[in-house]
């Protein structure tokens, strides 16, 4: 296996580089830095931008068997920015790629395709995407799982509300419900709640690249939900409490319609991941409130570590297009 890791240098990146390392997996890092301003891991590094089709299309054509695809703009706020970018690359990077690429793509998709469900819903069940960020998700599924793809190689992992820390280099995403609660317990005194009785499935980063890593050349493609817990949030911020000793301040309402939870049955069937050796979000909130118990974190506020405001930021200064 050759593998290139589009969009490697990002969170969830960090974890998947780890595990590939860990599995002396030869790989690439290809990565535009819209978060970084330098990338230090001691790996062979691209930097490029997923819609330069010409740079793209040479790195491809050198002898990549697979493909892990991790580049997007993410989350619902980020990604109304600039929708046209956002089309561009998650969306149409994506459909490029089904028809520039012939060996084997693991796709990072998104639960949030499911917007508002009822009970557990599964990978047949009805999508219902409530935002830019789900829609151009489940738009770029659609390319990579049409029965005319050739080959049909491609995994996609419908991944739940990720948690916890990536690696050494990767930012420490702050924007994240199970890690802004902690963050917010520690810094502030108390969690504030709005609502709380919306469901949502929830993994850890490093379950997510384990996941990605182990999967790579076995027998398994189509769509699969990614998830370690279903958990209301307000069970999660009763979590962050516990371990935090802050406390909670309930408001009523909230803004956010999302709403879902779903069935990994069959990703457990398949063996996809092992349920018992995944990380819990009591792992998750620990590792936050030590980061910034330890003082290694100067300013968790800094827009760095928040999608929407760095990408708003970058759009001020005419770098975001």
């Amino acid at each position: 296996m050759k593998i290139l890791v589009a969009g490697g240098a990002g969170y969830i990146g960090g974890a998947v580089t780890d595990a590939l390392m860990k599995r002396q997996i030869p790989f690439t890092v290809y990565d535009n830095l819209l978060y970084e301003s330098h990338y230090l891991k001691a790996v062979d590094f691209i930097r490029g931008d997923v819609r330069d089709h010409e740079l793209l299309k040479k790195v491809l054509d050198s002898g990549y068997t697979h493909v892990i695809w991790l580049a997007a703009i993410v989350g619902d706020g980020a990604c109304e920015v600039s929708r046209e970018l956002t089309t561009a690359v998650n969306s149409e990077a994506v459909y490029w790629l089904s028809k520039n690429f012939s060996g084997r793509v693991i796709f990072t998709s998104t639960c949030s395709v499911y917007g508002e469900h009822e009970g557990e819903v599964s990978e047949d069940g009805v999508t219902n995407p409530l935002s830019l960020y789900a829609s151009s998700k489940l738009e770029a599924e659609s390319f990579l799982l049409d029965p005319d793809y050739d080959p049909p190689d491609a995994l996609v992992f419908r991944l739940g509300t990720a948690f916890g820390l990536s690696d050494t280099y990767s930012r420490p995403r702050m924007d994240l419900v199970a890690n802004q609660m902690p963050v917010s317990a520690l810094t502030k005194g108390t969690i504030t709640l709005h609502g709380g009785d919306q469901w949502r499935p929830m993994i850890h980063v490093k379950d997510i690249a384990k996941a990605i890593v182990n999967n790579l050349d076995r027998p398994v493609r189509g769509v699969y939900n990614l998830a370690a817990v279903n958990l209301q949030i307000k069970d999660l911020a009763a979590t962050c409490a516990e371990v935090t000793g802050c406390k909670v301040t309930a408001t009523s309402g909230g803004n956010d319609p999302r709403n879902y939870r779903v069935s990994t049955a069959k990703a457990t069937r398949d063996e996809i991941f092992n349920a018992h050796t995944m990380h819990t979000i009591e792992d998750g909130v620990r590792e936050f409130a030590n980061l910034v118990r330890s003082g290694r974190v100067k300013s968790t506020e800094n827009s760095l570590y928040f999608n929407v405001r760095h990408v708003g930021e970058l759009k001020e200064h005419g770098k975001f297009a």
